[in-house]
């Protein structure tokens, strides 16, 4: 009943049926229809830096009201000044202002009551300071390697809240207006906003000044309101094929334009596939994409005007690994498809963030495939995005992907990579269950409908079903809005237990909440309709995703006679290419069935490579919990000299690294001969690395050799560190290995080389201004054995003011704490600096370095005295007690399981 209860209350808040109150909401009483806005922008040296304008806002009252309440933050505004009119040209007074600075309302008091559907225009003066923490319209800047002299700069970035930090507006994603934007600033400068220029003039009173006036925008959100003061450099790009023949520019200093050449050409290309994907146009004429040295995100889809961190737009194929380049191009093909999903089809509310992050960063990766079809990219970030979901979702700390969220910090927070991930392998569920016919109709149809206007996750889930139900995809008893609110509504994942009858050909089938800690009420309680497809070894199509049967909800257990009935000595196998986001627990003896097909030589690849990896990830998931042996999931891994894949390589690597981490003593020497022998084949494939660049090419197989490498040098195997020693003790020769393993060679260099060594590089990264550069060397120099090194690194990243250099701390830090001989000091260094960290960095950082100094902790580190050493500090304080969930959870490991563990890993040394 109480499941049955929650999604009845479920369903009912996902089609707005049952609304929950929200006092950082604006009132319902008013729509803008149209603003005009005008910014002066001063960018006169280091202490000159501020705006000034007005703005003008159109709107109509929906209901009788008696004020105005809009938003603004740290804005100065002369309420003498303001001005309220009805369209008959009468003035109405404002008789009293407030600001109430917990919801980050201003409120006008007017005299009297402003009637339903009377059209108003109200006048606001505001200015304010450049912000200096990239957000709301704020200043960057960058020196000229040439005059060694320093320009400044202005850009936006308002989401997901601080548009109302720029000018007063009514900052809610659906409340969606037309707008334009004049822009004043020095004839030195170029300015930029959402749409191109309409004419400009000499400003009325400063010399030299001018006002622009940009062509009217379409109706949009404010947080994709744009614009920007610059005197960057202007790189043209291919015309885009689109059917407005949609004109690109990119913006950057001139130090970088020889290295944007990648990029600028790749968003073009990437705009046209996606429109053609979608069949619908994208509605501007021209895109400026613009890389500031410094962002807040990688990067900023504002229509018309793209922003981009500049280490995420630039790319040197001389200096920067591939997975770099593929990752800046994931970026692009995100920051595009977000022209349909957020800027096209607005949100209703932050709730359902996924509904624009999801799409975007799913149509990435086919985008990826479509263009750069050698990169193989789709596959293997998906399979990254299902290993970082299971791993993190299994802990009990996982939220809903949409969950009710107030106030502007609570709507930050949504913008985590759980919300992408998750909303992403939800979008593939949704596509692998429909299929490409129903789904890209469903897609396109959602799209049309929803044009220039903002949806809930339910207006999504009606034209999916609309579209299934006229192709006749599912049957008639499904209903997709109570399928999928079981996925978006709560947390965690389901794990579906097969038992086989193999005389009868049929299975029982029953789910739970999948958890590493000990089974809970909410375990018992939890409950997903689940597609289930069954692949049967004598016909192994793995391309057939759409649902067999349903384990449906409420929670029973079901039986299942099989489509086909397989034959006792075959394999039955759920979820063909992990098409939903639920684990797998067979009896034993489907098991052992499924491992001795993947060990023969033959047939081992009739298992489609995202199974064979996600087979591992839940056999290890299953023995941790001890639902099944070590000694099974272990046997597994025998077939893996012929895998030829990277997925199941590295996701194995990786869960064993995450066990190995735990293990001290005489199990950590066990641990490490068993990964020297399980790695010794994979090495073994691979070229010597100075030869390794003219051996390939391909993407996926560079990918695959690094992984060797790294994890072959980690373990001192062979001759890894032979080769790294005698190619670190010159800088000339380090620099001759091949990009790709360069950053593999020098970190093993740094960690067994000499003092000398460490000072050459460290000496190096100080005197470069190349980010990609001193990113990799952060991160080798974090391979130091030696702390005192590493320490005097860390307090000089510490003290530096330049706002570039905090982000090299967190590489160093995360590289160290991988080594263990140096892990508890860095530890250490990071609790003790807590202070500054917590004044530097930002929540989720600090969260990444709790979970994994205090995650992996093996002393009973004192709860109380951690607490009263980080009292105060509140990102500390917000992640805490999750780091100390998940440090239980390990210790309980080690007590409970690790024996089992070690010996099953020692029957293969």
């Amino acid at each position: 009943m109480q499941a049955f209860l929650y999604y009845f209350t479920s369903l009912l808040l996902a089609t707005g049926v049952l609304c929950i109150y929200n006092p950082y909401r604006l009132p319902n009483v008013i729509r803008p229809k149209h603003y005009d806005l005008r910014i002066l922008t001063h960018l006169n040296g280091r202490d000159q830096l501020h705006f000034e304008g007005r703005v003008k806002i159109d709107f109509q009252v929906q209901q009788p009201t008696n004020n105005i309440t809009l938003h603004a933050k740290n804005l100065t505004i002369d309420d003498s000044q303001i001005t309220l009119s009805a369209h008959n040209g009468l003035k109405t007074n404002i008789i009293k202002t407030e600001l109430n600075k917990e919801k980050e309302f201003y409120i006008m008091h007017v005299a009297g009551e402003l009637p339903e559907s009377e059209q108003y225009e109200l006048m606001i003066p505001f200015k304010a300071q450049l912000s200096e923490n990239d957000t709301g319209y704020y200043w960057s800047s960058y020196n000229d390697s040439f005059t060694e002299k320093t320009h400044y700069l202005a850009a936006t970035q308002f989401s997901p809240t601080f548009g109302r930090t720029a000018f007063p507006c009514f900052d809610e994603p659906h409340l969606r207006a037309t707008f334009r934007v004049t822009l004043g600033y020095h004839r030195n400068y170029t300015g930029l906003s959402n749409t191109p220029v309409r004419n400009c003039e000499a400003h009325e009173t400063l010399e030299n000044y001018i006002w622009c006036e940009h062509e009217p925008l379409l109706p949009t959100s404010t947080y994709l309101v744009a614009y920007s003061v610059h005197n960057l450099s202007s790189v043209p790009s291919p015309p885009s094929d689109t059917i407005h023949n949609v004109r690109f520019r990119s913006w950057m200093q001139p130090k970088v334009v020889g290295e944007s050449e990648f990029c600028v050409n790749f968003a073009p290309k990437t705009l046209s596939y996606l429109e053609q994907l979608f069949e619908y146009p994208f509605p501007l004429s021209k895109v400026d994409q613009l890389a500031m040295p410094t962002h807040k995100f990688s990067a900023m889809e504002n229509w018309g005007l793209t922003t981009f961190k500049q280490s995420h737009f630039v790319h040197n194929d001389t200096e920067e690994l591939q997975q770099a380049k593929e990752s800046k191009a994931q970026t692009v093909a995100h920051e595009y498809a977000h022209q349909w999903f957020g800027n096209l089809v607005a949100l209703n509310w932050w709730n359902d963030l996924w509904l624009k992050e999801g799409p975007s960063t799913y149509f990435a990766y086919l985008t990826l495939d479509a263009l750069m079809p050698d990169w193989g990219s789709s596959q293997r970030l998906i399979g990254n995005d299902l290993a970082k979901f299971f791993q993190d979702d299994m802990i009990n700390n996982s939220i809903a992907i949409s969950r009710q969220v107030q106030d502007s910090k609570s709507v930050l927070e949504q913008f985590s990579p759980y919300v992408y991930k998750k909303g992403s392998l939800t979008m593939r569920m949704l596509h692998l269950l429909l299929g490409d016919e129903v789904f890209f109709l469903a897609i396109r149809n959602y799209l049309k409908r929803h044009a220039y206007g903002s949806v809930t996750q339910s207006e999504l889930f009606g034209d999916m079903q609309q579209a299934a139900d006229l192709k006749d995809a599912l049957s008639p008893d499904i209903q997709l809005s109570t399928v999928m609110d079981s996925w978006t509504l709560q947390g965690g994942y389901p794990l579906v237990h097969v038992v086989r009858d193999y005389e009868r050909g049929s299975v029982q089938l029953n789910q739970s909440l999948f958890l590493l800690t000990n089974k809970s009420k909410e375990q018992s309680e939890s409950c997903w309709w689940i597609p289930l497809t069954f692949v049967i070894q004598q016909n192994a199509n793995f391309n057939e995703t759409q649902p067999q049967f349903w384990l449906k909800c409420p929670r029973a257990q079901q039986a299942q006679q099989l489509l086909k009935k397989p034959k006792s000595d075959e394999w039955i196998m759920l979820n063909p290419q992990v098409n939903s986001i639920y684990r797998v627990n067979y009896d034993e003896r489907n098991w052992q069935l499924i491992i001795q097909t993947l060990n023969s030589s033959e047939h081992s690849n009739d298992i489609h490579v995202l199974n064979r990896a996600q087979l591992m990830d839940d056999l290890m998931a299953l023995a941790w919990t001890n639902l099944q042996s070590y000694d099974l999931a272990l046997s597994m891994l025998e077939y893996l000299p012929r895998e030829q894949e990277l997925l199941p390589w590295n996701t194995i690597l990786n869960l064993l690294n995450n066990h190995g981490e735990l293990l001290r003593g005489d199990q950590s020497s066990i641990f490490r001969a068993f990964m020297q022998k399980l790695v010794s084949p994979l090495y073994a494939r691979c070229p010597k690395v100075n030869s390794v660049a003219a051996r390939t090419k391909s993407s996926p197989l560079i990918a695959l050799y690094r992984l060797a490498y790294s994890q072959a040098c980690r373990y001192q195997l062979d001759d890894c560190i032979d080769q790294a020693l005698s190619l670190g003790q010159f800088t000339e020769q380090i620099e001759e290995v091949p990009i790709n393993f360069r950053d593999i060679m020098s970190c093993a260099s740094i960690e067994h080389g000499t003092q000398e060594q460490f000072q050459s590089m460290l000496q190096r990264f100080k005197n470069s201004t190349i980010e990609s550069r001193k990113t990799a060397w952060a991160k080798e120099l974090g391979c130091s054995r030696n702390f005192s090194q590493l320490q005097e690194f860390l307090d000089y990243l510490l003290q530096s003011t330049d706002k570039t250099t905090k982000t090299y701390y967190l590489v160093v830090v995360n590289s160290a704490l991988q080594r263990q001989n140096v892990a508890l000091q860095t530890a250490d260094h990071v609790l003790q600096h807590a202070k500054i960290l917590n004044d530097k960095f930002s929540s989720r950082e600090i969260k990444s370095l709790l979970l994994t100094i205090i995650g992996n902790s093996h002393s009973q580190l004192d709860e109380l005295k951690l607490r009263q050493q980080l009292k105060g500090l509140d990102k500390f304080e917000k992640h805490l007690g999750a780091a100390l969930h998940i440090r239980n959870i390990n210790l309980n490991w080690l007590a409970q399981r690790s024996v089992n563990f070690i010996a099953a890993l020692s029957k293969y040394i």
